[in-house]
């Protein structure tokens, strides 16, 4: 590897580690206080006794549910609901037989679907031929 590349590896791979196992940001009081100079201080540390504290900026509690996560709950849930009732349907359609009982034809084409797969004036729905059975011994319609 060249030397450019490792060098940007080196300096980016950090970043991208911490963006990708999302680094939650610290939450802490921050303290604004005049010591005894007059020097305004800031931190995240408690001041030292005897001193005048003139800021208390307290943390911020940790992000609770928003607008977005009950969408993506909502949304969830209907896509669960969805998919059982897919699955009903197709155990309903399982339990009713394999296939379809009818053909369906196009006469502006005359072809039968899934041949054709448009009919610009409509399907008839055919029975399909059933070849009869010519086998020695049986009735044979």
């Amino acid at each position: 590897m060249s030397t450019i590349l490792t060098r940007l590896l080196r300096a980016t791979l950090p970043a991208v580690l911490a963006g990708t196992f999302g680094l939650q940001p610290a939450h802490a009081d921050l303290y604004t206080w005049v010591d005894a100079s007059g020097g305004v201080n800031v931190s995240n540390l408690a001041p030292p006794e005897g001193v005048r504290i003139t800021n208390v900026i307290p943390a911020s509690a940790p992000k609770t549910a928003t607008r977005d996560d009950a969408r993506e709950a909502a949304r969830d849930a209907e896509v669960q609901a969805l998919t059982t009732r897919v699955r009903q349907l197709e155990a309903e359609v399982e339990s009713r037989g394999a296939g379809s009982n009818y053909w369906y034809y196009c006469p502006d084409s005359a072809g039968y679907y899934p041949d054709t797969q448009t009919c610009p004036n409509g399907w008839l729905q055919v029975v399909p031929n059933q070849t009869p059975d010519l086998t020695p011994g049986t009735s044979g319609q």
